[in-house]
């Protein structure tokens, strides 16, 4: 009975270390910073980034061009003022079609950063929904009286309480490191446009 007992105890530490061992790491960010977040190597932040520079040198092709504009007005030179007007109408349309395909890769993170929580969510959900089963079939066992099979849902009961908790910890650690990530990148966005 004991070496059944120790082997149960083992399956189940062995069951829980394997879940703890292939969780990924969440709230990896430093406080007050997008830094260290592990949303950084994705496709679209890289995109989103690479339009917030776009936005910049947009930003700063329209003020020269402005200033340009400006000196060849003063200065009289039709022909130059005209290709400097011209080329501030194409500064300004790039700024409007870099600021919406920022706005779109910031769209498409968030649908898919709430496309997971729905998965973790729904995982939470199934881990409940087996645990659930599990106590039942424990309880039918117990009134029953069949104790070969009451050590066994014992068990398995136990694995699937910290599963469940597991689970549910994983999915409140996204939502966390999915809201903080966003409002970092709400401000970082702010700083550009």
């Amino acid at each position: 009975m004991e070496k059944m007992n120790f082997k149960n105890l083992f399956m189940i530490g062995m069951m829980v270390a394997g879940l703890v061992a292939t969780t990924p790491s969440f709230a990896a960010h430093e406080e007050g910073s997008i830094k260290g977040n592990r949303f950084l190597n994705r496709k679209e932040y890289k995109e989103m980034k690479a339009s917030m520079s776009r936005i910049e040198r947009d930003q700063q092709r329209i003020a020269f061009y402005k200033a340009e504009f400006k000196k060849n007005k003063e200065a009289g030179l039709a022909i130059e003022s005209h290709m400097s007007k011209k080329e501030l109408r194409k500064a300004k349309a790039d700024l409007k079609r870099d600021k919406k395909y920022l706005r779109i890769d910031k769209c498409d993170l968030q649908a898919d950063q709430y496309t997971a929580i729905h998965q973790a969510n729904l995982e939470r959900k199934a881990a409940k929904k087996e645990l659930y089963a599990a106590k039942k079939e424990l309880r039918k066992d117990t009134r029953q009286g069949n104790v070969a099979d009451l050590r066994e849902d014992a068990a398995l009961v136990e694995t699937l309480t910290l599963k469940k908790e597991l689970k549910a910890k994983q999915a409140e650690a996204l939502k966390d490191d999915v809201y903080a990530f966003f409002i970092y990148l709400d401000d970082e966005i702010d700083e550009v446009v």
